[in-house]
């Protein structure tokens, strides 16, 4: 997640424990993004009208599926200042756990920008299709959107005082996705008025050691 007036992705991350980090209900989500975002966003050929409306549904999963380890692909942000930031990203990974809690998950990451590792822990909170947790002075508040069998597509919003963003991150188990299913994606962030340069994560790049799964 970059700084509010452009400093480097992994400079916020300091205060947020990560790189990466408003939409209420299926009905709504074309249609709720922030008219300041959506102006602020590069405009594309997909718009937010009933064609695009069903790959945009949050996806009703069992629990049992989204849980372990996930790789990151690709993604894209907002404004265009958080976009531009994700090119620090080199390699990143996060993993999803039960906790005591039935409403509670337990999320960390690992994301390596400019060749260093950050590791990050923070308790996300479920209601109905909506996730919500909480990073330093960040609230956010997103949804696990369907997409392709054995993949992970989250989008959210943050917001930070009077600072407002937002991201689409798309995650698979092997840190690789089809080219249909690519295209599918490129739709998901046409739709939500995403720039269309999404940025990529290259494969090559390793992913930073689970201190926590080592010790396991």
């Amino acid at each position: 997640m970059p700084e509010p007036t452009g400093g480097s992705l992994c400079r916020f991350s300091q205060r947020t424990n990560g790189c990466f980090p408003r939409v209420t209900s299926q009905s709504d989500l074309c249609h709720q993004i922030p008219h300041r975002l959506s102006r602020e966003s590069s405009t594309s050929n997909f718009h937010c009208h009933q064609p695009c409306h069903p790959p945009l549904v949050p996806a009703v999963l069992d629990k049992l599926l989204i849980f372990g380890k996930w790789v990151y692909v690709m993604g894209a942000g907002d404004p265009q200042q958080y976009h531009k930031a994700m090119q620090s990203v080199q390699s990143s990974w996060i993993d999803l756990s039960l906790t005591l809690q039935s409403h509670v998950v337990t999320l960390r990451w690992g994301d390596r920008c400019f060749n260093r590792c950050i590791l990050g822990e923070v308790n996300a909170t479920t209601v109905g299709l909506t996730t919500m947790f909480r990073k330093n002075l960040a609230e956010h508040k997103g949804h696990i959107l369907r997409t392709c069998s054995d993949c992970l597509l989250w989008t959210d919003t943050f917001r930070n005082g009077d600072v407002t963003g937002r991201f689409i991150l798309l995650f698979t188990r092997s840190g690789e996705m089809e080219p249909k299913d690519v295209e599918v994606f490129q739709k998901q962030v046409g739709c939500l008025n995403f720039p269309a340069n999404i940025h990529k994560y290259d494969g090559i790049t390793g992913l930073c050691p689970d201190d926590k799964q080592t010790a396991e």
